[in-house]
């Protein structure tokens, strides 16, 4: 009796752990389905500046934080145990910040924002961020040979490189106007990382010309003269120097690739509303836009072969996911 007793009360603690253990994943799971939702966080009761990121993503893929300040906040940086993820400057009050994240977990992180200087600052504290392993159906295989493979080993942080923060910085202003004028938002911000070597020119830094448009008049007042570059007999050139980044922007759009007052040499509306006719028409968008690449090139844009073009120009999209933000 003493015997067949301990067996029944082991299997009672066997079903119990059962059940215990069948509450806890439900329980997580229930969890982790109810935090799959936006936050907006503000930096303080003046509200400097506001946050608004999803609280879950997954292993892989990237996570967005969009910022709005309400005073003069410069910049803004994200970083998690003393490392900065990744940094963004304000256009127009908004800044975007895109960070794929190495490791799966929860990310503690902090928010700071930028005044004149860097002498003022304000903070969010303590935002976590859930990353999630990406979800997969494995595929039956018949016969599997073992392979000895070499131990990776993973950061236990993501690390930003420059030109991904070139690319964060002047996203935001470009989408806005890209889509206001109906222009292929990546092709622009391909271009213009590629024409100013991610903003580490020197036309880029001391011209804010991004890029590489000549100044075809006589005042010097407003041009910047290149002397290292030697090609062609050219010695000394002379570039348009713009006042910022967004004033280069705007000309580059308005001026080359739509000609609005056909004050510039070459005109590149052509490509322009042959992209807007073909996305009119229902053209997938991947082929609309490197449809217009080759047109850019067609029309004189550049000296490059057109194959070596668009394949530089698609290498930099796909890198840094700008095809997302078309």
């Amino acid at each position: 009796m003493l015997f067949h007793g301990l067996i029944l009360n082991l299997n009672i603690m066997r079903a119990k752990i059962l059940v215990y253990t069948s509450l806890s994943l439900l329980l997580g799971l229930l969890i982790q389905s109810c935090h799959r939702h936006t936050i907006v966080k503000h930096s303080n009761e003046n509200s400097d500046f506001k946050v608004n990121y999803k609280d879950v993503v997954s292993l892989g893929d990237s996570a967005q934080f969009q910022f709005e300040a309400f005073e003069k906040v410069n910049q803004v940086k994200i970083l998690s145990e003393n490392v900065v993820l990744g940094t963004a400057k304000f256009f127009n009050k908004k800044a975007i910040v895109k960070i794929k994240f190495a490791t799966k977990g929860e990310k503690e992180l902090v928010f700071i924002g930028e005044k004149d200087g860097n002498k003022q600052t304000k903070k969010i504290k303590g935002l976590v961020v859930v990353v999630i392993p990406q979800k997969s159906i494995p595929t039956p295989v018949a016969k599997k040979s073992v392979v000895k493979s070499k131990k990776v080993v993973k950061p236990t942080q993501p690390v930003i490189s420059d030109a991904q923060i070139f690319i964060n910085e002047i996203s935001l202003y470009l989408v806005e106007r890209c889509k206001k004028n109906n222009l292929p938002t990546s092709v622009v911000i391909a271009m213009a990382a590629l024409e100013s070597g991610y903003g580490k020119s020197e036309l880029a830094m001391n011209a804010n010309n991004f890029f590489g448009l000549k100044d075809w008049t006589k005042d010097r007042a407003q041009a910047y003269q290149y002397t290292r570059q030697a090609y062609a007999g050219e010695i000394g050139n002379w570039y348009k120097k713009f006042n910022s980044r967004e004033e280069c922007f705007d000309f580059f759009m308005e001026e080359l690739l739509m000609h609005k007052t056909g004050k510039w040499r070459n005109d590149y509306s052509p490509a322009v509303k042959a992209y807007q006719e073909n996305m009119k028409k229902g053209m997938e968008e991947a082929e609309a836009v490197e449809k217009f690449m080759g047109h850019l090139v067609d029309l004189g844009y550049t000296t490059l072969p057109k194959s070596q073009y668009i394949s530089r120009l698609k290498k930099i999209i796909s890198t840094y996911h700008i095809d997302d933000l078309d």
